[in-house]
Protein backbone atom coordinates (compact mmCIF):
# COMPACT_ATOMS: atom_id res chain seq x y z
CA UNK A 1 0.00 0.00 0.00
CA UNK A 2 1.27 3.23 -1.03
CA UNK A 3 1.07 5.74 1.49
CA UNK A 4 2.19 8.85 -0.55
CA UNK A 5 -0.32 8.40 -2.68
CA UNK A 6 -2.96 11.18 -1.23
CA UNK A 7 -6.27 8.89 -2.93
CA UNK A 8 -5.15 6.02 -0.69
CA UNK A 9 -5.33 8.13 2.30
CA UNK A 10 -8.51 9.78 0.47
CA UNK A 11 -9.90 6.31 0.44
CA UNK A 12 -8.59 4.82 3.76
CA UNK A 13 -10.49 8.31 5.41
CA UNK A 14 -13.52 8.02 3.76
CA UNK A 15 -13.56 3.95 4.49
CA UNK A 16 -12.60 4.00 8.33
CA UNK A 17 -13.52 7.45 9.74
CA UNK A 18 -16.67 7.19 11.01
CA UNK A 19 -15.83 3.77 12.82
CA UNK A 20 -12.25 5.18 13.92
CA UNK A 21 -14.52 7.74 15.79
CA UNK A 22 -16.65 5.73 17.38
CA UNK A 23 -13.77 3.29 18.34
CA UNK A 24 -11.73 6.39 20.05
CA UNK A 25 -15.20 7.34 21.04
CA UNK A 26 -14.83 4.29 24.05
CA UNK A 27 -11.79 5.88 24.98
CA UNK A 28 -12.44 9.64 25.86
CA UNK A 29 -15.72 9.97 26.07
CA UNK A 30 -15.90 12.87 24.02
CA UNK A 31 -17.38 13.27 20.27
CA UNK A 32 -14.96 15.95 19.35
CA UNK A 33 -12.23 14.82 20.78
CA UNK A 34 -12.60 11.55 18.68
CA UNK A 35 -12.86 12.98 15.61
CA UNK A 36 -10.20 15.93 16.56
CA UNK A 37 -7.63 12.47 17.76
CA UNK A 38 -8.53 10.53 13.93
CA UNK A 39 -8.05 13.86 11.89
CA UNK A 40 -4.37 13.93 13.78
CA UNK A 41 -4.06 10.17 12.83
CA UNK A 42 -4.47 10.61 9.40
CA UNK A 43 -2.56 14.00 9.40
CA UNK A 44 0.21 12.14 10.54
CA UNK A 45 -0.25 9.39 7.96
CA UNK A 46 -0.40 12.07 5.57
CA UNK A 47 2.50 13.74 6.40
CA UNK A 48 5.14 10.66 7.26
CA UNK A 49 3.61 7.71 4.97
CA UNK A 50 6.67 7.63 3.49
CA UNK A 51 8.09 6.60 6.75
CA UNK A 52 5.24 4.18 7.76
CA UNK A 53 5.36 0.46 6.74
CA UNK A 54 2.42 -1.49 7.68
CA UNK A 55 2.73 -5.14 8.47
CA UNK A 56 -0.88 -6.16 9.22
CA UNK A 57 -4.43 -4.57 7.62
CA UNK A 58 -4.65 -1.23 7.33
CA UNK A 59 -7.50 -1.14 9.24
CA UNK A 60 -5.61 -2.86 11.95
CA UNK A 61 -3.06 -0.28 11.99
CA UNK A 62 -5.29 2.80 12.17
CA UNK A 63 -6.99 1.36 15.11
CA UNK A 64 -3.74 0.94 16.66
CA UNK A 65 -2.74 4.15 16.07
CA UNK A 66 -5.98 6.15 17.33
CA UNK A 67 -6.03 4.03 20.51
CA UNK A 68 -2.08 4.98 21.53
CA UNK A 69 -3.35 8.63 20.32
CA UNK A 70 -6.43 8.00 22.69
CA UNK A 71 -4.36 6.65 25.42
CA UNK A 72 -1.86 9.06 25.33
CA UNK A 73 -4.17 11.79 25.25
CA UNK A 74 -5.67 10.39 28.17
CA UNK A 75 -2.43 9.95 29.75
CA UNK A 76 -1.37 13.58 29.61
CA UNK A 77 -4.92 14.38 31.07
CA UNK A 78 -3.93 12.32 33.85
CA UNK A 79 -0.46 14.40 34.54
CA UNK A 80 -2.13 17.77 34.14
CA UNK A 81 -4.72 16.40 36.52
CA UNK A 82 -1.77 15.45 38.99
CA UNK A 83 0.10 18.55 38.36
CA UNK A 84 -3.40 20.82 38.99
CA UNK A 85 -3.62 19.20 42.32
CA UNK A 86 -0.23 19.71 43.60
CA UNK A 87 -0.62 22.93 42.89
CA UNK A 88 -3.61 23.63 44.89
CA UNK A 89 -2.26 21.35 47.58
CA UNK A 90 0.89 24.07 47.31
CA UNK A 91 -1.46 27.17 47.13
CA UNK A 92 -3.37 26.37 49.95
CA UNK A 93 -0.90 25.13 52.30
CA UNK A 94 0.84 28.53 51.14
CA UNK A 95 -2.33 30.85 51.80
CA UNK A 96 -2.51 28.74 55.24
CA UNK A 97 0.77 29.66 56.48
CA UNK A 98 0.25 33.17 55.13
CA UNK A 99 -2.62 33.95 57.43
CA UNK A 100 -1.12 32.25 60.00
CA UNK A 101 1.65 34.20 59.61
CA UNK A 102 -0.47 37.76 59.10
CA UNK A 103 -2.59 36.77 62.21
CA UNK A 104 0.66 36.57 64.14
CA UNK A 105 1.86 39.80 62.90
CA UNK A 106 -1.75 41.30 63.37
CA UNK A 107 -1.34 40.18 67.08
CA UNK A 108 2.27 41.85 67.74
CA UNK A 109 1.19 44.82 66.33
CA UNK A 110 -2.21 45.42 68.24
CA UNK A 111 0.57 44.69 71.27
CA UNK A 112 2.74 47.30 70.43
CA UNK A 113 0.09 49.85 69.72
CA UNK A 114 -0.76 49.02 72.95
CA UNK A 115 2.49 50.07 74.69
CA UNK A 116 2.06 53.54 72.72
CA UNK A 117 0.51 56.46 75.26
CA UNK A 118 -3.13 57.33 74.27
CA UNK A 119 -2.47 60.54 72.57
CA UNK A 120 0.41 59.24 70.44
CA UNK A 121 -1.36 55.63 69.35
CA UNK A 122 -4.32 57.87 68.28
CA UNK A 123 -2.13 60.42 65.74
CA UNK A 124 -0.67 57.34 64.88
CA UNK A 125 -3.65 55.53 63.87
CA UNK A 126 -5.13 58.56 61.98
CA UNK A 127 -2.09 58.84 59.89
CA UNK A 128 -1.40 55.31 58.88
CA UNK A 129 -4.95 53.48 59.52
CA UNK A 130 -6.70 56.46 58.31
CA UNK A 131 -4.46 57.66 55.97
CA UNK A 132 -4.84 61.61 57.41
CA UNK A 133 -2.02 63.75 56.73
CA UNK A 134 -0.22 65.37 59.36
CA UNK A 135 -1.95 68.80 58.82
CA UNK A 136 -5.19 67.10 58.99
CA UNK A 137 -4.37 65.85 62.14
CA UNK A 138 -3.26 68.63 64.00
CA UNK A 139 -6.28 70.39 62.66
CA UNK A 140 -9.20 67.48 63.73
CA UNK A 141 -7.16 67.23 67.03
CA UNK A 142 -6.52 70.74 68.03
CA UNK A 143 -2.97 70.61 68.31
CA UNK A 144 -0.08 71.85 66.57
CA UNK A 145 1.85 70.28 63.46
CA UNK A 146 4.83 70.05 65.49
CA UNK A 147 3.14 68.03 67.91
CA UNK A 148 1.95 65.81 65.50
CA UNK A 149 5.23 64.91 63.68
CA UNK A 150 6.37 64.71 67.40
CA UNK A 151 4.03 62.31 68.45
CA UNK A 152 4.55 60.43 65.40
CA UNK A 153 8.32 60.07 65.89
CA UNK A 154 7.64 58.46 69.35
CA UNK A 155 5.23 56.33 68.21
CA UNK A 156 7.69 55.26 64.98
CA UNK A 157 10.44 55.15 67.60
CA UNK A 158 8.60 52.46 70.09
CA UNK A 159 6.52 50.61 67.50
CA UNK A 160 10.51 49.66 65.55
CA UNK A 161 11.71 48.60 69.44
CA UNK A 162 8.57 46.00 70.00
CA UNK A 163 8.76 45.00 66.22
CA UNK A 164 11.97 44.96 65.20
CA UNK A 165 12.34 43.53 61.37
CA UNK A 166 7.82 43.31 61.40
CA UNK A 167 7.68 46.73 60.68
CA UNK A 168 8.59 47.29 57.01
CA UNK A 169 6.28 44.47 56.64
CA UNK A 170 3.39 46.31 58.55
CA UNK A 171 3.42 49.11 57.10
CA UNK A 172 3.71 47.47 53.64
CA UNK A 173 0.61 45.86 54.54
CA UNK A 174 -1.52 48.80 55.92
CA UNK A 175 -0.77 50.26 52.68
CA UNK A 176 -2.96 48.07 50.51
Amino acid sequence: MNLTDERVISALFQEHYQSLVSFTFQYVRDKDLSEELVQEVFAKLWADGYKIKIQTSAKSYLLGAVRNAALNYLKHVKVQNTYAQHQMYVASNDEIQDFLEYDELKLKLEHALKQLPEKCREIFELSRFEEKRYKEIANELGISLKTVENQMGKALKILRQELGDYLPILFFLMMR
